[in-house]
C-alpha cells in the first residue's frame, strides 16, 4: 500500500512552531519514510511513499538496530537483476549511492575535478553537471571507458582494515648424527 508523495510532502513539509514532542517525533516518522521510500529504497517513479515502512518507524528509538545499509544493498542488487530484463526501460534502487561508488571506485568514470573530499561522500558529486552534449554521446563514451578498464583503473580496497600477520614458525633444524 502506497501514499502519493506530495500528500506527504503537503502535509509535513512545515513543523507547527507550537509542535509539541509528539508531534515533533510524528513529523520525523514522517520525514524518515519519505526518505526510505524516495532515496534508499525508490520505486521507477520515486513519487510513492510506501507504508511498509510503517513498523519500523513506529518506534525512533529502534531504527539504530536495523541494518539499513545491508537492506539498502539488497535492494539495489534487486533493482538491477530487474533492470537486465530485456523490456525493462527505467532502473529503480538507490541510484545516487550507485553513482557515488562508481565514482569512487572507478576513478576513470568520475568526472574531472571532483577529487575533493566531502561529507558524505556521496555529496562531492552532487553539483555534477554533465556536458550539454547529447545522451546518445555520453552513453557511449561511457560504454567505451568501460570496455576500456584495466586493472590498475580500480581503486580496490579490503572489505575488513588490514591486521597484523601471524609469522609462521620455521621448522627445528633436525640433528643428524654422524
Amino acid at each position: 500500500m502506497t501514499v502519493c508523495y506530495t500528500w506527504f510532502h503537503e502535509r509535513f513539509r512545515v513543523l507547527p512552531a507550537d509542535a509539541t514532542k509528539d508531534i515533533v517525533r510524528i513529523y520525523a516518522r514522517a520525514y524518515i519514510m519519505m526518505l526510505l521510500s524516495s532515496q534508499l529504497f525508490a520505486d521507477k517513479n520515486a513519487n510513492r511513499v510506501h507504508l511498509r515502512w510503517l513498523p519500523y518507524v513506529a518506534s525512533l528509538d529502534d531504527l539504530g538496530r536495523y541494518s539499513w545499509g545491508s537492506a539498502a544493498l539488497a535492494w539495489l542488487y534487486r533493482c538491477l537483476c530487474r533492470g537486465t530484463n530485456r523490456n525493462v526501460v527505467n532502473l529503480a534502487g538507490p541510484l545516487q549511492l550507485l553513482q557515488s561508488w562508481i565514482f569512487w571506485r572507478f576513478p576513470c568514470l568520475r568526472p574531472s575535478d571532483f577529487n575533493r573530499f566531502g561529507f558524505p561522500l556521496a555529496s562531492r558529486w552532487a553539483q555534477y553537471l554533465p556536458r550539454n552534449d547529447a545522451v546518445d554521446q555520453r552513453v557511449v563514451a561511457a560504454r567505451l571507458s568501460l570496455d576500456r578498464l584495466r586493472v590498475h583503473d580500480l581503486e580496490l580496497q579490503p572489505l575488513v582494515p588490514d591486521q597484523p600477520q601471524k609469522k609462521e614458525r620455521q621448522p627445528a633444524e633436525q640433528k643428524t648424527e654422524l
